[in-house]
């Protein structure tokens, strides 16, 4: 049978994961309190940055959370102002994700629930700049083709992410991972976050724009898909079982 290369393959996924929409939610349970990592944010320094389209702009400083949003602190939060809960994603041998993996990341989350959630902690979403910014804080130059890291790929760095090892569905069990992982299970960037590259997307505001960002790619993209350029558009109502977030604060908070 003939493979599709990585990159088709990798968009049939990203496709396929995206028809779910803002309903049918799960009901509320017990929930565990929040950890101390749940809540751990990286202090980013304003400074000028190159964007992969080339244009040159001032970014101010912000504090972003050091890990994707986890399971465990989105149930708190959704029960705090009833924001609805996501469906199960379904994957196979993690039934009731939502609740049995707790320090895993929160995935079906719409861009619309994850503003509110995000907006309990005195805290938004990151724009798509904001979120390259704070990804290509230890990088020279030019941020295109690059990953958190640098320029090696995962596979000769050793592979430091979750996302479709050897760039096909059969060999993607080589990062450690079949679906999702936990938040901490890979190292930190030099800036000190977790996981901008692969497990799951996460969602960014693109200023005057209708659309929504999802950048850093996730556990189904291939190699190509996890660089700090690369993000995807979706609308802010659609919900994807690769897909989350992570909340930026202002610098007073």
């Amino acid at each position: 049978m003939r493979r599709l290369p990585a990159a088709a393959l990798a968009a049939i996924l990203f496709s396929l994961a995206c028809g779910e929409s803002e309903d049918d939610v799960l009901l509320p349970r017990k929930l565990l309190p929040p950890e101390e990592k749940d809540t751990s944010f990286v202090t980013v320094r304003g400074g000028t940055f190159v964007t992969p389209e080339g244009d040159t702009v001032q970014v101010a400083g912000f504090r972003l959370g050091r890990y994707e949003v986890t399971n465990r602190l989105y149930l708190n939060l959704a029960a705090e102002e009833n924001i609805p809960l996501p469906p199960d994603p379904g994957f196979p041998g993690m039934e009731d994700y939502l609740y049995k993996y707790p320090d895993y990341p929160v995935v079906n989350v719409s861009m619309n629930e994850a503003e509110k959630a995000a907006a309990i902690l005195g805290g938004r979403l990151p724009t798509i700049t904001e979120w390259r910014y704070a990804a290509s804080l230890c990088l020279d130059g030019d941020v295109v083709g690059r990953y958190p890291w640098g320029e090696l790929t995962p596979e000769l760095a050793g592979y430091p992410a979750n996302y479709l090892a050897g760039d096909q569905w059969e060999t993607r069990y080589m990062d450690g991972y079949l679906w999702t992982a936990p938040v901490d299970s890979f190292p930190l960037t030099d800036a000190g976050f977790a996981c901008q590259a692969g497990n799951v997307a996460e969602w960014t505001v693109i200023p005057g724009d209708s659309m929504a960002g999802v950048c850093g790619g996730a556990w189904l993209s291939a190699a190509c898909g996890i660089t700090v350029d690369a993000c995807r558009r979706l609308s802010p109502g659609d919900r994807a079982r690769h897909v989350g977030f992570r909340i930026l604060l202002p610098l007073n908070r």
